[in-house]
């Protein structure tokens, strides 16, 4: 490219966009209107699918990256051109209440919309993952808050239109999904993170080269053996060696242990690959929320968990005595009884699509609180359920045999709400 060219795209680079232009992965100026123009991955993709040959992943690759740069942009007015979103972010706020609207169709149509919606929630977090398999994405979070805002403005707008639901009841929803909203802002607020202190080994080597460290884990990131190998950068401990507990048996349940004496982790903490973290009483990390769950924030947690399921049966029962016809049970329960008609008119079909989609999704919640249940009551963690089956540990799956932490039901239940030994060591120095 000569000097001239060169010249014309960096001054074309610095002066201001106009709302539908951006500069692309390459550095070149382009416009939304050319979406779909000069895309030699796209059609490189759909020939080889023509010819029915297999595509490439360098060409899935620079397809997506592709429709990454191009498609995930919002115009703006202030000189910046269309930016550019995350896709994961951005996604579900346009699929889910898509999916929705295209429900309220037929009732074949509601089959379709909910069985497609795991579908592309696995095949979006596979394409996600596809380079790094331990990458951070904010899909699932968002897709939880983007149903849960989705079926709040349904009910306020729709549900309330039919002048059925009374003050009170729509007062008691609000204020539930703000008790909600204050759980899951204690969860995200810190899982108890362990803030570990690098230790500088003397080298031989005149290259420079980041400090390592032994790090000794919990029988729970130890247990087959495997080494766990990063590297340390900026400070941040991604990079710690892992290694396996001397001594520790099948059938036994090593503790923490310190490893050439130079780091000593407390018991029951874990490492998150996703993190990149150390987590006190490490349960697992949720990516429905993007945290981890360790000592600090397990009963929030849980608290989370049931005020969605009191929030989401309270305003499913509303919607359902709502737009189908209701009848008193016992002279106290209200139940609904005739629900012909629904996909009449888009009003009531939308509140009976999204009563059945809050159904499903409160359905899956009871499941997850039932484990969580399951596992409080032996004083055990997700985390250390995993590894105590790879130790052949386990009965009915859930059932952990020779768990030292188990005190009684009463008394790990208490442990979990009381006793400040669960209240974790939030920013503890290791």
């Amino acid at each position: 490219m000569s000097n001239k060219s060169r010249g014309g795209l960096l001054a074309g680079a610095n002066e201001s966009l106009c709302c539908c232009e951006y500069t692309n992965m390459h550095g070149e100026k382009s416009h939304l209107l050319a979406v779909c123009c000069d895309c030699e991955a796209l059609d490189e993709t759909f020939d080889k699918i023509f010819k029915c040959e297999r595509v490439s992943e360098s060409t899935i690759d620079r397809l997506l990256n592709t429709i990454s740069d191009r498609c995930c942009r919002l115009p703006t007015c202030f000189g910046h051109g269309a930016v550019k979103l995350r896709p994961d972010i951005v996604t579900p706020i346009v699929v889910v209440p898509l999916c929705l609207v295209l429900a309220t169709i037929h009732p074949v149509m509601t089959v379709v919309c909910f069985l497609f919606m795991p579908i592309f929630i696995m095949t979006f977090h596979a394409l996600w993952r596809r380079k790094d398999t331990n990458r951070r994405s904010m899909f699932f979070y968002s897709w939880g808050l983007s149903s849960i805002i989705s079926a709040y403005l349904v009910f306020q707008i729709f549900v309330v239109a039919f002048r059925e639901v009374l003050l009170w009841e729509i007062l008691t929803v609000f204020t539930s999904m703000v008790i909600m909203f204050y759980f899951l802002y204690l969860t995200k607020r810190d899982p108890d993170r362990l803030i570990i202190q690098s230790k500088t080994r003397p080298s031989h080597k005149r290259t420079p080269s980041n400090p390592l460290v032994d790090a000794s884990s919990s029988f729970y990131d130890q247990i087959n053996g495997q080494n766990m190998q990063q590297t340390l950068q900026d400070g941040d401990f991604s990079n710690l060696t892992l290694e396996t507990a001397a001594g520790s048996s099948p059938g036994s349940w090593p503790e923490s242990r310190t490893m050439g004496g130079k780091l000593d982790l407390p018991p029951r903490t874990g490492y998150c690959r996703i993190c990149q973290e150390y987590i006190a009483v490490r349960d697992h990390h949720c990516v429905w929320i993007d945290s981890c769950v360790g000592a600090s924030n397990h009963r929030s947690f849980l608290l989370t968990m049931i005020m969605f399921i009191l929030t989401g049966v309270y305003s499913i029962h509303l919607t359902f005595t709502t737009v189908c016809t209701p009848k008193m049970y016992l002279d106290w329960f209200l139940m609904p009884n005739d629900c012909r008609w629904l996909y009449n008119d888009f009003l009531t079909a939308i509140c009976f699509v999204t009563a059945v989609y809050c159904t499903i999704a409160v359905s899956l919640m009871c499941l997850g609180l039932l484990y969580q249940a399951l596992l409080i009551s032996q004083n055990l963690t997700s985390h250390e359920l995993s590894q105590a089956h790879r130790q052949g540990l386990t009965t009915c799956v859930f059932f952990v045999r020779n768990n030292p932490y188990n005190k009684g039901f009463l008394r790990n239940w208490l442990e979990f709400w009381l006793l400040p030994t669960r209240a974790g060591t939030s920013g503890m120095m290791v």
